[in-house]
């Protein structure tokens, strides 16, 4: 929040531009502002070197810059809101816009909700086309980044260096500029067109000041590459997790996919469940304005509202729809959103059934008595553990030690991490299952032999490899659980190593090289935890189920994947020998479960991972 107001603010600000766009550039400065041109117009595009050189060059007599890219439009007022936002923030980092399409910007729209000027940071890049910073804030930058320019994007290392420096950042409500539809010098036309959340060339809150500010956001909805998702921040931790809108609401009784079909939302039905969700979230939390200090359920500013709103639907779907695309269909996304916000600020209490008719709770056959609502979840430290504690809980399941006579989900970490040791593995499964307790295992598609073709009729032997020997006998430690074997678990947080990893990494950071591996079935953290679910409710003590991906990706077929998630890329691909294509319809027919995480979007959760979460410390 913002803290006491500072009168000596001296501010100043430049424009970082190529040589190409000198007279945009020039526009965007007026006469006023200076003009930073990238030393090495000629080399690998980037705009790192710029910015670094643009920090180093604020006036000595300043005490806040703000940086400006060459392809930004400002609203009248932008000077003025500026000057009065450091004032009242001296000490903060300040995003002056934020893209339409990210974390950043569904924090606003929840901000424009509550009629406030500012919201914290949403946890991910910070965004650099616009930003203000403490003068000796941009100085600790210069000095950090230096060196780091061959790493990521300049927006993930500003990120990275103000959350280390423990700088608060919050973006403004409205943006106070706007991006203009220019071709990207620095390759990221591939994310289509980039906009803010919401912009005003007029002030439309010129009566609010700028230390109305929304601090406090553990859920933020947001719609994304057609995906309606949250991100959740991990309590006492300061990460924050990824989740699809219907899960986090399944979490509160609500059944998402009832609810997209009672609105008849239709092939907007991602675009309607974001909006409801942003709905529930503002309502449940008691936000109301944010100028009252919160306390009601009514909105802020109804033209930033609604202005907030009209773009969410372009903002999820500028990765797949030109700019003429999407403005024929605005009206449409808009109606769609207004719709969405309106039916979830009306979900009260009442409208919600009773968390035990639409959470799983465990079956009798591996339930102890009084059991029912509580899981104790083991295994070694893994992101497949991790992500399953935190999956429970959000259902309404609490966690419970392994000695307490509750239902055991344990987690075998061999055939997927580099790390699993065999003889651990063993001892932490006897232990997870001693007395003959029940639950779920998880085990591994690596137990079966090399065939073309496997289902869970097939024979297995100790004798096929060492690593279906050190399977089988995790197994044979709990004859009383049902067994879940996956395909190859991916996600945020996975081990950074292996082709999955190793090319997301390469296309986050636009370095492609060759990569070679064996064809893989894929299954995201959130379909485990969804098939875990389904073994707590319907599985069958003793029973063996596959869980993975349909699909058998060659190398190829990956880039591919990669590609289109994160960043084109072009890699010279080799498999090597494949393993089985594995069977999964049993888990389907007896259990209920599908895979319900797109590729797409699983590879997207692992990059945000990458580029937001992997230097913080991790848990284990």
């Amino acid at each position: 929040m913002p803290g006491h107001v500072n009168r000596d603010v001296r501010l100043s600000g430049a424009v970082m531009a190529h040589p190409r766009r000198m007279e945009a550039a020039a526009r965007l400065a007026g006469g006023v502002l200076d003009i930073v041109t990238d030393p090495d117009p000629g080399g690998r595009p980037s705009a790192f070197r710029t910015s670094l050189l643009a920090w180093s060059s604020i006036p000595g007599d300043s005490t806040h810059h703000f940086l400006l890219h060459d392809d930004m439009v400002l609203s009248s007022t932008f000077f003025q809101r500026a000057e009065r936002a450091a004032r009242a923030m001296p000490h903060a980092a300040l995003a002056l816009f934020a893209f339409w399409n990210s974390r950043n910007g569904a924090a606003v729209r929840q901000g424009a909700l509550a009629g406030a000027r500012w919201v914290a940071g949403a946890g991910e890049y910070t965004p650099v086309a616009a930003l203000l910073l403490p003068k000796e804030v941009a100085e600790g930058y210069v000095e950090w980044a230096a060196g780091r320019g061959d790493t990521w994007p300049d927006d993930v290392l500003m990120g990275r260096y103000l959350r280390q420096a423990g700088v608060p950042v919050f973006v403004a409500v409205p943006s106070l500029a706007e991006h203009e539809d220019l071709a990207s010098l620095v390759d990221n036309d591939f994310q289509g067109v980039r906009r803010s959340p919401c912009f005003f060339a007029d002030d439309p809150l010129a009566g609010v000041g700028e230390d109305v500010v929304l601090d406090d956001l553990p859920v933020i909805p947001f719609f994304k590459r057609g995906v309606a998702q949250c991100a959740v921040r991990v309590p006492g931790s300061g990460r924050w997790r990824d989740l699809r809108c219907e899960d986090y609401l399944a979490g509160l009784g609500i059944d998402a996919g009832a609810a997209v079909a009672r609105a008849g939302a239709g092939a907007h039905g991602g675009l309607w469940l974001t909006a409801y969700t942003m709905g529930v979230v503002h309502a449940g939390r008691g936000l109301g304005d944010a100028r009252a200090g919160g306390g009601g359920r009514g909105l802020g500013d109804a033209r930033v509202v609604d202005e907030a709103l009209a773009t969410m639907g372009p903002g999820g779907l500028c990765h797949e729809l030109s700019g003429r695309e999407l403005g024929r269909l605005s009206a449409e996304l808009h109606e769609v959103a207004r719709a969405g916000l309106e039916a979830g600020l009306g979900t009260g209490p009442a409208d919600r059934p009773p968390r035990a008719a639409t959470s799983p709770s465990p079956i009798p056959l591996i339930a102890a008595p009084g059991s029912s609502g509580a899981v104790a979840v083991s295994g070694a430290e893994t992101f497949v553990r991790e992500h399953l504690a935190h999956a429970l809980t959000d259902r309404g399941l609490t966690l419970a030690t392994v000695d307490s006579g509750v239902p055991v989900v344990h987690v075998c970490a061999l055939g997927w991490s580099p790390d699993a040791d065999p003889e651990e593995e063993l001892r932490l499964a006897r232990a997870a299952f001693a007395g003959g307790r029940g639950g779920v295992l998880l085990s591994s598609v690596h137990v079966y032999p090399e065939r073309k073709w496997v289902d869970e009729e097939t024979p297995v032997s100790p004798a096929d490899t060492p690593l279906s020997r050190a399977l089988l006998q995790v197994e044979a430690a709990a004859p009383g659980a049902v067994v879940l074997r996956l395909g190859e678990p991916y996600g945020p947080g996975m081990p950074q190593r292996g082709p999955v990893a190793d090319l997301v990494l390469r296309s986050s950071l636009n370095r492609p090289a060759p990569v070679s591996g064996r064809p893989v079935q894929l299954v995201h953290v959130q379909d485990v935890a969804g098939a875990v679910l389904a073994a707590l409710e319907r599985g069958v003590t003793g029973r063996v189920y596959n869980v993975a991906g349909r699909k058998r990706l060659r190398m190829g077929e990956l880039v591919e994947a990669v590609s289109q998630a994160v960043r084109p890329m072009d890699v010279e691909t080799s498999d090597e020998p494949p393993g089985p294509l594995v069977n999964v319809e049993r888990a389907g027919i007896e259990l209920g479960w599908r895979e319900g995480v797109t590729l797409d979007y699983g590879l997207h959760t692992f990059a945000q991972w990458l580029a937001y979460e992997s230097d913080r410390p991790q848990p284990g």
